[in-house]
């Protein structure tokens, strides 16, 4: 098994020394490398490397070395041995899963705030119709990611309804979503995300936003 780590070693700001819980720097890192990468999605490098991240989805980090400086370099600084890390395999997801929604999108589809469960509600929204048991096919894919096992169930869950939202031209929070594979591979907390998507799915938000733009949510919404 892979070295865990609680905290990380002391980042120097210049001003105070102070150290980093690894979920929120996995959110803030992920975050801002798929702000970057959609701000940039039209020049011909950055075309390239979401093209590669696209072909990695499903496979385990660190195997490209052409995506390393995305989805290694900073990701896991104390990390030991031949494993990936928790934080090693939420970004190579969140990140793969990133560049296979924004394929071919006019628009960035990372969309800070909004959480996972509430981008499958609108999502849901857009395309579902209820079947004879009332869950619609989003839903039952929804379901499925929520009662995956396995990081690898997981991944293929996931992969399924990002390329929906993609169709959809559906956005959602990167950052929070590695955050939240952060935190489904640690001991007992993989029931607290389930909670957090249930929540966001079922939260309530106008269906008609003025001007036809998805309501971004308040961080207090999303909890």
């Amino acid at each position: 098994m892979s070295e865990q780590t609680t905290v990380d070693p002391p980042v120097h700001t210049g001003q105070a020394t102070v150290s980093v819980d690894p979920r929120e720097r996995i959110r803030r890192l992920v975050a801002d490398r798929a702000r970057r990468l959609a701000e940039s999605r039209d020049r011909p490098a950055t075309v390239a490397m979401l093209a590669r991240l696209r072909a990695n989805v499903g496979r385990d980090p660190g195997v490209d070395p052409a995506i390393w400086a995305l989805t290694i370099d900073g990701v896991s600084p104390l990390a030991r041995g031949e494993d990936a890390t928790p934080e090693e395999r939420a970004a190579h997801l969140a990140l793969t899963l990133f560049a296979t929604h924004q394929q071919s999108r006019p628009n960035g589809v990372h969309r800070p705030g909004v959480g996972f469960g509430l981008a499958v509600a609108r999502l849901n929204r857009h395309v579902g119709v209820g079947e004879q048991d009332g869950r619609s096919p989003v839903r039952r894919r929804f379901d499925a990611v929520v009662t995956s096992a396995s990081f690898a169930e997981l991944t293929h869950h996931l992969r399924g309804l990002v390329g929906q939202m993609r169709s959809a031209d559906v956005g959602l929070d990167y950052g929070m979503l590695a955050q939240n594979l952060w935190d489904f591979q640690q001991p007992g907390r993989a029931d607290s995300v389930r909670r957090q998507w249930a929540r966001q799915y079922y939260h309530h938000e106008p269906t008609d936003p003025p001007g036809g733009q998805p309501v971004t949510d308040t961080p207090e919404e999303q909890q």
